[in-house]
Order: C-alpha cells, then structure tokens, then sequence
C-alpha cells in the first residue's frame, strides 16, 4: 500500500558524470532532501499504523457481528427443537 522512496540515493548519472557530484551535494543540502525524506517517512509510518489499527477494529466488529449471528441462529435451532418437542407431539 505504501512505497519507499530513497531520496538521499544518488542518481545514476553522477556514475557516469563524477563532475556533477558537487552539484548534487550542493542542492541536496540546500533543499534538505535528507531531512524531508525522514519527515516522510515518518507520516508514511504513521499512516501505516493508522491503517493497520482501522482494519484490526473493523475486523474485530465484523467477527464480532458475525458471532451474534451464530448465537441467534442457535437460539432459533434451540426454539424450533422445543418447539417440535412439546407442541407437536
């Protein structure tokens, strides 16, 4: 659901054209690529536990619903038995 970027990863470019390195530096610095990128990352963790707490509560309702079902329906089983039992004969 969420991807990782690696901001602070040099481009593939400054392999090839090392004269460029300098360059990079320089605006990495200046634009704070490496302090942008943690404070991402961190708002990309805390959406991801958001996430994940929200599915662990609507799991837990629908399982939770689906209990109830379960005993309504054996109460109605139970009810239909006695049912047949007294009445019926």
């Amino acid at each position: 659901m969420l991807s990782r970027i690696r901001l602070d990863d040099k481009p593939d470019i400054l392999w090839d054209m090392p004269e460029l390195d300098k360059l990079y530096n320089l605006l990495s610095s200046e634009y704070e690529i490496i302090e942008r990128q943690q404070i991402l990352e961190g708002r990309l963790r805390m959406i991801a536990e958001t996430v994940r707490s929200n599915t662990e509560i609507l799991d837990y309702m629908s399982s939770y619903r689906v209990e109830w079902y379960i005993t309504i329906l054996i109460l109605i089983e139970i009810g239909l038995t006695l049912y047949e039992m007294f009445i019926k004969s």
